[in-house]
Parts: structure tokens; sequence; C-alpha cells
């Protein structure tokens, strides 16, 4: 019996429990595979919480929360350097770490503190995860530039919308996702990423399916309301599971493919709808855009959300895969562990999502807010998801519906090579900032050409093709993201959700204010408006990178460099000399300890 049911499991997603941890079950009161790590690790018997709101300094850890493997560099802050502020990595590696990584080794880094079991681990996860949430945002992007193909393929004149009609529906869409997000809160620590996004995905090809069927307007607002509803929260579930499984040098290059497949969305969106449009327009008596529906929800998103089902992970310390080796397990948690990433906890030690300790750590703290005003001001600058672009084309009247729809894709298609440079420039330099500021000046640019509109036809598309700079450094903003919330599971799934969700808010209305439909097709107001959160988001850049340093200084010695500055009469500490000794330049933990 037991080994018939050994047998039936090994085919479906389950908990995927090591026979080191088979004496625990597994059951709610165990504590976390987190702490059972490192009690394995450090035969201490007791955990090591970090708490990314603490005051306290990494310095001020004894000796116990030091690895025996890991070369310690000694750094004395006096007489650092001013232009130190914009080396993004100064606390996150030391020398041994800079010496022994090569700068073209970014996607698979080969360096003293990784094997080559690590690398092949790295090379399944992309086949896996990484692969995976390209086709999940790819299916998401087709179903949301659907709405705009099929707004200028005749559903405007079959569902007989006029004046703002257009952005209303977009605004109650994205309304539909807010108030949707919040249960994921609760959710996204607690249940399984395997189950809660399939779930999701089923939920959002129904009424994909149900808009070929739109009769009227309304009709139509209320499927696109509860379709929103079941996607509001693949973001922040997708990149929550994506930081649980990269490093912080790995990940730029991962959430890149997430953010291509959104680009291939755009992409795939505009031709698909072109050539039905060609072919099925009329055929059993279904106008072009209601089989652009039918075929996404059926062709596309369906087998997207099967296939979810058998592929999501989890997280390293609750691992459901069916890919993953007992080994590569291991692998994953002892990477989290020497990232100091923490990745899951223990639902009886959970907080309640009411908690004010919980809602104190989220909004109490300053990086919070700065990263909400962050992603508001990439939401808000992005040209690109404006839909002037295929309007123009519209309203130029030598162009077939066929041609608008084939031309809108070649924006979308540069996206894939801006979002590229930045994501994978950022890893192989190790410097994300660059390329954010870089990005938003590209696309401030644009904005002025498009603002003044009255420009030579050349400048002018130049201005429309180079509108996806304004998505180029997502992946980066998003890495910024996981970064900062590495240290507790419960406030990174809090403030996940939160920050998108306030970010998202402001998207629900401003382009209602911005990009009105009758202003078709020069938006002087919507570009004015992208135009000046670009800018914002290009100086704030600066703002989050000081947070941002502040808070890996606190965490320094975690990655192997212990602090202390003479000039303010500080000395080496004391466990440095008491427990630790010295071999080539570096410290290392004595064995007795």
């Amino acid at each position: 019996m037991s080994d018939s049911k050994k047998s039936w499991k090994s085919y479906f997603p389950h908990l995927r429990i090591l026979p080191e941890e088979e004496q625990d079950l597994y059951s709610e009161d165990t504590a976390s595979s987190i702490v059972a790590e490192q009690e394995l690790h450090h035969d201490t018997g007791k955990s090591s919480k970090i708490d990314v709101t603490a005051e306290s300094t990494a310095l001020e850890s004894h000796s116990h929360n030091l690895r025996h493997e890991l070369p310690y560099e000694v750094r004395d802050e006096a007489g650092r350097k001013w232009w130190r502020y914009f080396d993004e990595f100064e606390y996150r590696v030391n020398k041994e770490y800079k010496k022994s990584r090569k700068w073209y080794e970014f996607l698979y880094p080969n360096h003293t503190t990784q094997t080559k079991a690590e690398r092949r681990l790295l090379y399944k996860l992309d086949l896996v995860i990484a692969l995976y949430f390209f086709m999940l945002c790819w299916s998401k992007s087709v179903d949301s530039n659907n709405y705009t193909n099929a707004y200028v393929s005749n559903m405007k004149e079959d569902l007989k919308m006029k004046g703002n009609d257009y952005v209303y529906t977009s605004t109650i869409a994205n309304v539909g996702a807010i108030v949707f997000q919040l249960p994921f809160m609760y959710l996204l620590p607690r249940f399984p990423a395997h189950i809660i996004l399939p779930v999701m995905d089923l939920g959002w090809t129904w009424f994909t399916f149900a808009c070929y069927r739109a009769k009227t307007l309304a009709e139509l607002r209320a499927y696109r309301f509860i379709l929103s509803a079941f996607g509001a929260a693949y973001y922040p579930v997708s990149q929550y599971i994506l930081g649980c499984w990269y490093a912080p040098d790995e990940i730029n290059s991962r959430v890149c493919l997430f953010f291509c497949g959104q680009q291939l969305g755009s992409v795939t969106s505009g031709l698909l709808q072109s050539r039905i449009f060609k072919s099925l327009n009329g055929v059993h008596g279904l106008a072009g855009w209601r089989w652009m529906f039918l075929i996404d929800a059926i062709a596309i998103s369906l087998p997207t959300a099967i296939i979810g089902f058998f592929v999501i992970p989890g997280v390293p310390s609750k691992c459901y895969s069916l890919f993953l080796t007992d080994e590569e397990i291991r692998i994953a948690r002892a990477r989290n562990k020497r990232n100091q990433i923490k990745d899951s906890v223990d639902k009886s030690k959970l907080a309640p999502l009411w908690s004010r300790k919980l809602w104190k750590k989220v909004f109490c703290t300053p990086a919070f807010w700065v990263l909400v005003i962050f992603d508001m001001c990439s939401w808000n600058n992005m040209t690109a998801y404006s839909g002037s672009y295929t309007l123009w084309l519209k309203s130029n009247s030598k162009y077939s519906i066929s041609q608008v729809n084939n031309l809108s894709v070649i924006p979308a298609c540069l996206g894939f090579a801006y979002v590229i440079f930045c994501a994978m420039g950022a890893d192989m330099f190790r410097c994300k900032w660059i390329f954010m500021v870089f990005a938003a000046i590209m696309n401030t640019v644009s904005c002025g050409l498009l603002i003044k509109w009255d420009i030579s036809s050349r400048a002018k598309w130049y201005a429309f093709f180079t509108t996806y700079f304004s998505v180029a450094a997502s992946p980066c903003l998003w890495s910024f993201i996981n970064d900062f919330l590495r240290f507790d599971p419960q406030v990174k799934a809090v403030t996940w959700i939160a920050i998108y969700s306030f970010s998202q808010s402001t998207y629900a209305w401003i382009p209602t204010l911005a990009w009105p439909t009758v202003e078709s097709p020069r938006f002087k107001t919507g570009y004015t408006v992208s135009l000046i959160f670009g800018a914002i988001y290009g100086l704030w850049t600066f703002v989050v990178l000081f947070f941002y340093k502040r808070n890996e200084k606190k965490h320094a010695l975690g990655n192997g460099i212990i602090l202390y500055d003479s000039s303010k009469g500080e000395e080496l500490p004391e466990f440095v000399r008491k427990d630790m000794e010295e071999k080539d330049g570096y410290y290392y933990l004595k064995r007795s300890q």
C-alpha cells in the first residue's frame, strides 16, 4: 500500500521531505526548514534571526553566526572615498569574491563559494522556473494586449464604444486587479505557489474566454474586471518565487526573461490579431476580434495554467518540485543561507495579518515608502503600454487594420533588446543604477519629442521606437525590491503586495486623466505626465541606492565583511582577535569555534 501510494505521489507535486528531515514529518508545528538547516550546519540549537528593520549592526553578532568556510575581509571605514557610494555591491561582496568572479560569468558565476553542482542547479532552475515565468508573462501579456488590438479591429464599432470608453474600460480592469490583490497578503506566505498561481490562471483563462461572447460594453467591462481580479498578484507572486531561488547577482538576468515574455506578448498579440482578422473574420458569424479572445484562452492561457501546476517548485525550504533532486534542494537552501535569503517561516510562527507589529514592520520603515515611490514612478512613466502608438497608426488612413496590427509589434520587438541590455548589463557589471538611469533618460527624451509632436517623420518614429525604454529597467527595479525584502518572508509577501497595490492603484486613475482617448493620437498630457514620472524615476534611483547601501551595511558580516571605523574611535571587533585567525590577508573562524 505504501509503495503504491509513493508511486502515485511521485507523478504530482508534493512537499519534499529530505531523509534527514523525516523525523520531523513537516507538521505545522515543526520548526521551519530554514531553522532546521541552521541547526544542521551550526549545531548551536539556536536559529539566527535577521530582521530587516533591526537597528543593530552585524558587528554585534557572535562568533557562532560566522562560517568556517568563508574568508572574511576586515575593512576600516576611515577615509572611505565619496565615490564608493556608487559601488552598489560595496557591502555585498568582499575582495575575495571580487577577485574570483570573472565579469563574463554573470549568468553562472564561477567563484570560490560556488561549485559545479551549484551551477548545474542553476541550469535546471533556468530551464524549469525562469522559462516557465517567461511563458507565464507572455501568456498574460497576450491576453492584456489583445484588448488594444481588438479595439482597433472593429471591437470599438461592434460594441458602440465612443469617447473615453477605451481608457475607462482599462481603468475598470485595473480596479479589479487592485481590489483582489489584498487577499494575497494572507495567502502568499501560507499556501504553496504551485497551487495559488495555476488556480489564478484557470480563472483568468475562463474570463478571457468569456470576452469573446461580450454583446455590450457593460458585459465586456464585467469580464475584464473579473479577469484582472484573477491576474491580481501574478507579478508579485512570480517575483517572490524568483527571489527565493536566485542570488542577487543572478536575478536580473532571470527577471529579464519575465519581461522578455511581456514584450513577446505584445508582439504575438499584434501578429496573431492580424492573422486572425485576415483568416477568421466572419467565420461562423464571429468577428475577428472575438476569435482573438477565444484562441487566447484555449491555446495559450489554459496550457500555461496546467503546466504551472507541475513545474512551479515552491521555495527551497518548502519545495514541491518534481524535477529537483534531494541534493539540489540542499544546495538551494545552502545558497539562501549564504546569501542571507529567508524564504519561508512555519505557519504557526506567522503573525496574524491584522497584527499591529507586522504592519509596523511594513509601513514604519523608510525603505517601504522609498520603494513605493520608485515603483509608482515606474508604472506611470510607461508610455509603451499607453496604446498611443497603435492608436496613432489607426488614425493614419493609409494603413489597413492588418497593417496597423503588424506595425504595432515593432516597438515591442525593440523592447526585447532594451530589456536584455539593461538586465544583463546590470548582472555583468554588478551595477543596476547605471542602467536604470540610462533607461529613464532615453524614455524622457522620447516623451519630449512626442510632446513637441510637430517634428519630422523620422524623429516621430524614433520617439515611438524608444518608448519601450520605459519598461527596460523593470528587472533591475524588481531585483532591488527582492534584495530589500529577503530577510523576512512574511514581511516580504505583505510588502510586495502592498507596493504593487499602491503603484497599480495610481495606474488605475492617472491614465484616465493623462491619456483620455479623445486626445488621440497626440496625447500631449499623457506624454508630459510620462516625462515627469520618468525624470523622477531616474533621480529617485539615487535615493533608493542610498537606502540600499545603508541596509546592506547592517548585514555586511553575513557577506564576509567585518566593518569598523577608526576615525570614530572604533577598534577591531573583539571577536576577530578572540575567535578568528588571519591567513593570506583574510580572517577565518578558528576550527575550535
